[in-house]
């Protein structure tokens, strides 16, 4: 019995001496850890600061840095662009806010993590060696580095969310004349109905390519955005000026499908293609020539300026006159080779227009598989429709096939019905909207037609009751069936007709201009309908 108190008693005493024990070092640790637990809250969040300093100025080590390589092709660095024909982005310095900011403010979480991480990492390794060091960490290490690495989160929380909101101010100020820039630059190209047409592959768009003067690598989309707002520096260094408007200023636009140099212009001044369609010798090349030496001189009556942009369009116009002019006949446009378009700047005081004429051979227009390359069609404002009428069974009939008239008429192959029909159907199977373009339809060879019986009546005001005459009111009706606006004209093909003649070969030519947008002169002459008897109104 005892030998039992005696045990207790010792139990006793060393609960005591432990309790006296732990007091005591509890006596002095507690005040130490009152006192060490905000100052290292306080170092925490120095060593956040300072960590963030050394992340931003790149101090830390091998910075990730956005480059214009990361930009191109990768994904995940911009948002890809929309849209069935996007193109990959160009090789340019991105904007701080659009990739770089996002980059550099996960770096600054990311420090901070690692930072503190290495520090809980020591404190498992201390105690792991000993039971010492189990203690001092669970006592010392633990609660202070607790201290530390509330301080440091919540600093950078702070830091970042400082940093957001600063970003997003300088954002906006940033976006503003951004967005300003590029809603004016494709405002006022909308407005004067620019856009950049390839001479070469017929490919039409809004937005075409510039290469770098710097290292001739391509621009594809110039305008302010992701890349740059009111500049662009490319890969290699060099400034761009963004926007389509300046950078034409700086160097000549690309075609983004081909690569031709485009016409001086193009993208940034009012743009129209006129394709001029017929059988083979019907007298398209001679109409084309004819009337853009009729609108040459009628623009300068008017105080403007026609001429052509290349040496190309130039030689082939110059030559053509000179035949008409001397008597002769126009050299035949090739059979199976594509046509590049015959380009000519129009400049009336502040108005500039780009005027691209097609004229391909008649045999495309003869037979449906040989018009599928013929793109230009696709994307004309308008289109002018020769009809020969020397080709027209009724006239021909008429006249006799072996009359002297039509000998020297040199009539067209095709009658004019089914070369309409060829060609009106590979617009529809195009998707073409015809209803929402013009179609001239000209007579030519008026003065061939003159004093002929078959002609009698035949004024530039009745052309089209006279083809219901003479047989093709078929082709008339599916021509006001299928596109939006028709008008008929009598043309004479020859040098020296002047614009204010209803005969002008400038005539069909300058309606299907103006209604693109572009008014030639004032007063274009237009063709006043006879009145029709109410049965032919139909």
């Amino acid at each position: 019995m005892g030998y039992l108190i005696v045990f207790i008693l010792a139990l006793v005493a060393l609960y005591f001496v432990i309790w006296l024990l732990v007091a005591g070092f509890l006596w002095f640790l507690l005040p130490g850890l009152i006192f060490a637990v905000p100052v290292m809250i306080g170092i925490g969040a120095l060593m956040a600061v300072g960590s963030a300093l050394l992340t931003l100025t790149g101090r830390d080590g091998a910075p990730r840095l956005i480059t214009p390589d990361d930009v191109v092709g990768t994904e995940g660095v911009l948002p890809k662009r929309r849209g069935a024909t996007a193109f990959e982005r160009d090789w340019a310095w991105p904007t701080y806010f659009t990739a770089q900011a996002r980059v550099d403010l996960v770096r600054v979480w990311r420090a901070a993590a690692e930072l503190l991480g290495r520090g809980w990492s020591w404190i498992r390794e201390t105690a792991a060696d000993s039971w010492p060091g189990r203690i001092g960490a669970a006592l010392v290490f633990v609660p202070l580095w607790s201290a530390a690495s509330v301080g440091a989160l919540a600093a950078t929380a702070v830091i970042l969310l400082a940093s957001t909101l600063a970003l997003v101010v300088l954002w906006i100020a940033w976006a503003v004349p951004t967005a300003l820039l590029r809603a004016t630059d494709q405002l006022i190209r909308r407005l004067r109905k620019a856009s950049a047409s390839c001479q070469t592959c017929y490919y039409v768009t809004p937005l075409p390519t510039f290469a770098c003067p710097g290292c001739g690598k391509p621009q594809r989309d110039i305008r302010p955005g992701r890349l740059g707002g009111l500049r662009r520096r490319c890969g290699c260094g060099w400034v761009l000026p963004t926007s389509v408007m300046r950078m034409a200023g700086k160097t000549s636009p690309c075609c983004p499908r081909c690569g031709e140099t485009l016409r001086s212009g193009a993208a940034i001044v009012t743009d129209v293609r006129l394709p001029v369609f017929g059988p083979v010798s019907a007298g398209k090349t001679r109409l084309v020539y004819t009337g853009l030496l009729a609108i040459r001189d009628g623009v300068a009556a008017n105080g403007g300026v026609m001429e052509f942009v290349d040496e190309d369009s130039e030689q082939a116009f110059d030559a053509a006159v000179s035949l008409i002019g001397a008597g002769g006949d126009t050299v035949k446009t090739p059979f199976g080779e594509l046509p590049r378009a015959v380009t000519a700047r129009f400049t009336a005081g502040r108005r500039r227009a780009l005027l691209h004429l097609f004229d391909a051979a008649g045999e495309f227009y003869a037979d449906r598989d040989d018009n599928t390359d013929l793109e230009f069609l696709d994307h004309a404002q308008g289109l002018v429709f020769v009809i020969d009428p020397f080709s027209i069974p009724w006239v021909r009939d008429q006249l006799g096939a072996t009359s002297e008239v039509v000998s020297r008429a040199a009539p067209a192959s095709e009658a004019p019905e089914r070369v309409y029909h060829v060609t009106a159907k590979r617009l529809l199977d195009y998707g073409v909207a015809t209803t929402k373009r013009r179609l001239a339809v000209a007579v030519v060879k008026a003065d061939l037609l003159a004093g002929l019986p078959v002609a009698a009546g035949l004024e530039p005001g009745n052309v089209r009751s006279w083809l219901e005459r003479a047989g093709l009111d078929n082709l008339v009706l599916s021509a006001e069936r299928e596109f939006g606006d028709v008008e008929y004209f009598l043309v004479s093909s020859l040098t020296g007709i002047p614009m204010s003649d209803p005969r002008s070969p400038a005539g069909p030519l300058a309606w299907v201009i103006a209604g693109s947008g572009l008014q030639l002169w004032p007063d274009q002459v237009r063709p006043e309908p006879v009145a029709r008897e109410p049965e032919e109104a139909v």
